[in-house]
């Protein structure tokens, strides 16, 4: 009995011996399956942490010009400031003042018969009694008559046709390289001192002739500057402001208006202008940003020569439309023997510039300095 229970026992043992052995050989994998699992990991894990790098895919073919690149580049330029992709301050300001119909009555229609400058009060003297007018008739000693002196006048031009190039809105040493560079002379216009324009005075320094671009007061104009004039100013803040840029810019020949439609066509305005200018003995070039632009008027009043622009030549942002500007310029420098242009820093404008030399043929162009000679 023992024996016959001791050979069951050995039996199933061994069954299950058998059993395990059978189960451990169907499920532990071969040397070759094992490699072959762990390089997949590893090449799976290596591929999750190092990519291995790409052919560049091939870029699309696009329709980009030559000018639409350019035209990035430019966006890019740190010379050039972004405000000049759009329309020029003063070409803005003239546009807009246009369509200004009628100003204020009681400023139209001004002139010398009806202003009386503030500046050129004549003081008021009570005349002296009858009895000592005829006394002093009676004792003046009688003198030779002096012989008449012909006053000397200031012989007129007889050369060629001149063209003035004004540059506006000069704020940098970088714009000031790039006015240098032109093939002919371009008067620059420059900005006063101002935390926004720091460097103007290097700049100055940088010409023979340079001008003063001051801001005046617009009909409307958002992007206004500090310290622009205003109508409302009075004579001592327009005094402390010319003062101001005299100090800055000792060697100045002239100021220009930055906008100012609404200033320029505001006679008293432009008389008290026009008091502090010839205090500090600086002359007015009128940028003509309004139709109704009073400069001439009171600078006739004041007995000063007012210049004024005749072309802008670059109200439309674009090479070609620049180059016919030009032109026009040119043609009217020659039926009227001088022409003043007025331009802006934009990389358009240098562009024709730089190809305008063919188009001067017949003309001379000059810094503004040579119409005063």
């Amino acid at each position: 009995m023992k024996r016959t229970l001791t050979a069951i026992v050995l039996v199933v043992v061994a069954v299950l011996s058998l059993f395990l052995v059978a189960v451990q050989l169907r499920f532990t994998p071969t040397d070759e399956s094992v490699e072959s699992n762990m390089s997949g990991t590893l090449s799976a894990a290596s591929a999750k942490r190092v990519t291995p790098p790409s052919e560049p895919a091939p870029v699309p073919a696009s329709n980009t010009s030559v000018a639409d690149i350019n035209a990035v580049l430019h966006e890019n330029n740190r010379t050039l400031d972004k405000n000049y992709k759009s329309v020029a301050s003063e070409i803005e300001d003239f546009l807009r003042a246009k369509k200004v119909q009628r100003l204020p009555q009681q400023e139209e229609n001004l002139s010398e018969a009806n202003l009386t400058s503030v500046c050129k009060v004549p003081p008021k003297v009570s005349p002296p009694p009858a009895h000592q007018k005829e006394q002093a008739q009676a004792t003046k000693p009688v003198s030779p008559k002096a012989p008449h002196k012909e006053l000397k006048t200031k012989k007129r031009y007889r050369g060629s046709p001149r063209l003035v190039i004004i540059m506006d809105d000069i704020r940098s040493v970088e714009q000031g390289e790039m006015i240098k560079r032109l093939p002919f002379k371009v008067t620059p216009s420059i900005f006063p001192v101002t935390q926004e324009h720091p460097d103007t005075r290097k700049v100055a320094r940088m010409f023979a002739s340079y001008m003063i671009h001051t801001p005046m007061e617009a009909f409307h104009y958002p992007k206004e500057e500090e310290n622009t004039l205003k109508t409302g100013d009075s004579l001592r803040t327009i005094e402390r402001r010319i003062r101001a840029i005299k100090h800055d810019f000792p060697h100045l020949c002239a100021i220009n208006n930055h906008t100012g439609s609404k200033f320029t066509s505001d006679a008293r305005a432009m008389d008290r202008l026009f008091c502090a200018l010839q205090k500090y003995g600086i002359r007015f070039v009128d940028s003509r940003t309004a139709p109704t632009t009073k400069a001439c008027q009171i600078g006739k009043l004041h007995g000063c020569r007012v210049l004024s622009r005749n072309v802008f030549l670059d109200n439309v942002d674009n090479v070609d439309a620049i180059l016919k500007q030009l032109r026009e310029s040119v043609a009217y420098a020659k039926a009227h023997q001088v022409a003043i242009a007025i331009c802006h820093p934009r990389p358009a404008t240098f562009e024709a510039l730089m190809r305008a030399k063919p188009l001067l043929k017949g003309v001379r162009v000059v810094t503004i300095d040579a119409l005063y000679r």
